[in-house]
């Protein structure tokens, strides 16, 4: 069976085919970075993400078929991302969706984008044992969930401010470094000594498991200020290295202790930041000392992309074949509901 998946949650826009059934790989992949676009801005603007997914949907659309050496009549499944997201950006795609459809009288999947980054190991690992734990973790989005089954489970914490990925983006946006932060300070993070500065792990005032990454963000700017750094030097180098491995160790320290407390059987981290070369090895160090499964994404299914909303879709659509999956009528969602999160669905 093939499945094309389609991926506008945020700015970058993908297209993907992937077979399964007998056959389980990805067939092609065509994606749409607007790195360069946003740039100048720090950040993402909206506007603009909704207009580039606009332009070049169909394009995409065509050279993911192309490379797959298929055409439209071969696709049985659609699948789309429903949300979270900037809501401009997912109704391009969603839209786009429907009429596909429409046209070709297709069903059509409704993702999660967060439970397909969830999904997105097991296009390289088939195996992986339930119960799981599974942290997201990117520049939207920082949430544990415990996983009893691929369509069973909850969330066990999330970010109150920030998500990791966000606190990297603003800090290297405050130093003039580029945009996006993360893949900058991780490769700033080997001129620095990661040992050199402390900063303490938050504590919620409620005694809450959640996250909290925004009072990271104000020590380094504050210690930055005190000592009256400017970008390039030895002291801002220990810094920012000193900066990463403090939020790394917070995310892998708060995991693994969720980890033990829920006897899980495998861990996965996904999402953007999953590709940071620290965290990797970190965690990878971590859970073997432990004895603990760990399941990582390959790097280029770490980001955004169209090949986890297909392959989530397939497992949707097998798990739950008696959903009206000719229903047009739905509508994107801009933040984590708990319904989806919960489900997974």
């Amino acid at each position: 069976m093939y499945i094309l998946g389609i991926e506008s949650s945020c700015d970058e826009t993908a297209v993907a085919v992937v077979e399964r059934g007998e056959a389980n790989a990805v067939r092609s992949e065509a994606i749409k970075s607007q790195d360069e676009l946003h740039a100048p801005y720090g950040g993402i603007v909206p506007e603009i993400a909704a207009r580039t997914h606009y332009e070049v949907i169909d394009l995409l659309c065509r050279q993911a078929l192309q490379q797959a050496g298929l055409g439209i009549k071969d696709i049985e499944v659609l699948a789309v991302t429903l949300g979270p997201g900037l809501v401009g950006s997912l109704l391009i795609g969603l839209a786009f969706a429907k009429g596909l459809a429409m046209a070709h009288n297709l069903p059509l999947v409704a993702v999660d984008h967060i439970a397909a980054h969830v999904e997105a190991p097991f296009i390289s690992h088939k195996h992986i044992a339930y119960p799981l734990l599974a942290l997201v973790v990117s520049g939207g989005h920082t949430t544990l969930f415990h996983q009893e089954s691929k369509f069973s489970g909850s969330v066990v914490a999330k970010t109150r401010d920030d998500a990791a990925g966000e606190v990297m983006d603003k800090v290297a946006k405050h130093f003039g470094l580029g945009y996006p932060g993360g893949p900058l300070l991780d490769a700033l993070y080997e001129k620095g000594d990661a040992d050199r500065f402390r900063f303490s792990q938050p504590r919620m005032s409620d005694g809450g498991d959640d996250f909290s990454f925004s009072g990271y963000k104000s020590a380094l700017l504050r210690r930055a200020q005190e000592l009256n750094m400017a970008p390039g030097g030895q002291d801002f180098h220990d810094l920012l290295a000193s900066f990463l491995n403090a939020l790394v160790g917070y995310l892998l320290d708060k995991t693994l202790a969720a980890a033990a407390r829920l006897n899980v059987r495998s861990l996965i981290v996904s999402g953007g930041v999953s590709r940071n070369a620290l965290l990797r090895r970190r965690f990878a160090d971590a859970c073997a000392a432990r004895e603990l499964p760990l399941y990582l994404p390959e790097p280029r299914y770490c980001t955004d992309n169209a090949a986890m909303i297909a392959w989530l879709g397939y497992e949707k659509y097998a798990a739950y074949p008696n959903l009206n999956y000719y229903d047009l009528y739905l509508n994107s969602y801009s933040r984590a509901s708990f319904r989806e999160s919960k489900r997974h669905r």
